[in-house]
């Protein structure tokens, strides 16, 4: 009997020692290794006088890794421990150097026959599986970085290919809105245009070319910089259709695409459309009713020899014209009726929720809410909306009569930033404009009216062709200044920067300026694209000084121009008293910085320089700041950092 009990118990250990996992069995208060089989004494290194040591003499270096509170818990409460993947470090060669691993493991607690408690441990070495899907992981997220790094070059193609905004125009609301496809937001071959055209015309067209990435990019870009050639050259609807048609039969990456083109005569409000392959065009009347425009629709590009159809609609006032891409309609798991159902649905509710919306606002809403009703990450095909609504009443102006003082700066720019609103003009246009009016008002009154005073007359206007005409008058008689100064004719080139035309007329009867500027209404933004934003120009400057160490640092928030440099001269002359190191001037929150801003800066950095001191000057490229600084050519003079 007793040989066959001694037998187990050469087998039990035979077993323990063999067991394809780590072993651990401890006892006592301290946990004293009573039994460790040949993988847990390879686990810590093999390492000498490991048995009847306690744990944490023999496995020094487990100490704050939470193993030993873990035994501990165990033997306190008798509860089992489990654990998945547990990284722990261990000196294998008894250099001190530690090398990480990961276990899976089971603590238990039993009675010996004596009553002594024993604590055994059964631990998996999970290592290098951990290892192996780390590294898979990391490949994975390799791959997904260069793929969202080859997605952003492909976007920012198609983005460079698509208008940066649309013509605003006295009596037609336009927006757009262009959504990529897919989960990756994969840029295809969706385009649209809108083109001012002779004879009080206006063109719009929304294509699609078959595929995805840089090459349905390119032949993207080379329909919409035909059709607008065409467009501008006043060609027909069936003109433009079979010029693309053209196109398409010699360039392969283009045959079949689809294409719907629309002219719009705004006198006569008649609307000739055709398609080649292309969903019919949605029209939502004055009174919220949206229904598909008839007319027949040809084959796509480079599929007939024949002319395309052509259709003609006149269109009442309040009403919007909806180009789309076939990606709105073409959804998986719902057919191509349900889909134009829903369609008409969502633009018919837009229109019951913005009853009080005004009619140049509407395209916005309508193609942000399409935009919306896509399902991104199913979808299988980028999709372009363009919207146009018939506008019936007077558009936007500006006509102001301000006295010729400094103190009228201030009702100039709450005027001129509520009109600019009220056209919801591209932030880049917004600054170029204010900086222009801004600038001639200046000059009238410090050269026309700086021995008397006068009126000063502005008047702002959308002209026809996608552009804002500004003229500002006086009838004082020019002087030159007595002061004179570096900076003086910046004004000018500012003003000539930031415009496509200006003249200036100086007689004895006063001084008028002309200027225009063709400006954009932005597209409907989203998330993967920069979002524009109007510009809300406080009438004040605010200007705060900050001293850390020895840097002083100025910051300046709001417009700056000839009513209020003066604070920023005083705060830059404070800091130049202040005797710290460096002068930093922070630009980022300037709304607007005109010539007189310019001049201070000039003169500040010119004065410190003098005196062994510097002022760094920070502004982010984007910003209104660094764009008075490229527009007067300060740029060249003045240092400007994007930021410290």
């Amino acid at each position: 009997m007793g040989g066959i009990e001694l037998h187990q118990e050469d087998a039990a250990a035979l077993a323990f020692e063999a067991a394809p996992a780590i072993m651990w069995m401890f006892a006592g208060p301290d946990h004293r290794i009573v039994a460790a089989n040949r993988l847990a004494r390879a686990s810590v290194g093999d390492r000498a006088g490991l048995i009847g040591s306690p744990v944490r003499a023999a496995v020094p270096e487990a100490a704050d890794q939470q193993v030993f509170e873990l035994l501990d818990e165990v033997a306190r409460t008798g509860e089992p421990q489990l654990g998945v993947e547990r990284r722990v470090e261990v000196d294998l060669t008894g250099t001190g150097e530690l090398v990480e691993g990961f276990f899976t493991y089971s603590v238990v607690r039993l009675s010996a026959p004596d009553g002594a408690a024993l604590l055994v441990a059964h631990v998996i070495d999970v290592s290098e599986s951990v290892r192996q899907r780390r590294a898979a992981q990391a490949e994975v997220a390799e791959v997904r970085q260069r793929l969202a790094a080859e997605r952003k070059v492909v976007l920012q193609l198609q983005r460079s290919l698509l208008p940066a905004g649309l013509p605003l125009l006295p009596d037609l609301g336009l927006s757009a809105v262009y959504m990529p496809a897919g989960e990756w937001m994969t840029a295809g071959g969706d385009w649209y245009d809108v083109v001012p055209m002779p004879g009080d015309r206006v063109g719009l067209v929304l294509g699609d070319v078959v595929g995805h990435g840089p090459t349905a990019s390119g032949a993207m870009g080379q329909l919409r910089a035909v059709a607008a050639e065409r467009l501008l050259r006043g060609g027909a609807v069936v003109e433009v259709l079979r010029a693309l048609d053209t196109v398409a039969r010699v360039s392969p990456d283009a045959r079949g695409s689809s294409v719907c083109v629309a002219v719009f005569d705004r006198l006569t409000r008649v609307l000739e459309c055709g398609g080649r392959g292309h969903p019919h065009p949605l029209l939502l009347s004055a009174d919220g009713e949206p229904r598909f425009l008839d007319g027949p629709i040809g084959p796509p590009l480079a599929f007939i020899d024949s002319d395309s159809p052509v259709s003609y609609t006149t269109l009442s006032p309040g009403e919007t014209l909806i180009l789309y891409s076939d990606g709105l309609v073409e959804a998986p798991g719902r057919g191509y009726t349900e889909s134009r159902e829903r369609l008409l649905d969502c633009v018919a509710h837009v229109a019951a929720r913005n009853t009080d919306t005004e009619p140049r606002d509407l395209p916005d809403r309508l193609c942000s809410a399409l935009a919306a009703m896509v399902d991104n990450q199913t979808s299988r095909d980028d999709v372009s909306v363009l919207a146009a609504t018939v506008l019936t009443g007077p558009p936007p102006r500006l006509d102001l009569a301000l006295p010729g003082v400094a103190e009228q700066l201030g009702v100039l720019h709450r005027e001129l930033n509520a009109w600019l609103d009220a056209l919801s003009a591209h932030r880049d246009d917004r600054t170029a404009i204010a900086l222009c009016v801004v600038e001639a008002v200046t000059n009238s009154i410090e050269h026309g009216y700086r021995d008397h005073s006068g009126t000063v007359t502005v008047l702002g206007e959308l002209d026809g062709f996608g552009g804002v005409t500004v003229t500002v008058a006086d009838t004082g008689i020019w002087r030159d200044p007595v002061e004179r100064s570096p900076y003086r004719g910046r004004g000018m080139l500012m003003m000539r920067e930031c415009s496509d035309t200006l003249h200036v007329d100086t007689s004895e009867s006063g001084t008028t300026v002309y200027m225009r500027r063709t400006i954009r209404h932005p597209p409907v933004p989203l998330p993967e694209y920069e979002v524009p934003h109007r510009i809300s120009v406080p009438h004040s400057v605010t200007v705060k000084t900050e001293v850390a160490g020895t840097t002083v640092r100025v910051l300046v928030s709001g417009v700056v121009d000839s009513s209020n440099a003066g604070e920023l001269r005083s705060a830059l002359q404070e800091a130049a008293r202040s005797g710290v190191g460096e002068c930093v001037l922070t630009l980022d929150a300037v709304d607007l910085l005109t010539s007189a801003a310019l001049r201070v800066l000039f003169e500040q950095v010119t004065d410190l320089h003098a005196a062994g001191r510097e002022l760094k000057l920070i502004a982010a490229p984007d910003s209104p700041a660094a764009a008075a600084f490229n527009a007067s050519g300060f740029d060249q003079i003045l240092p400007l950092h994007a930021g410290e």
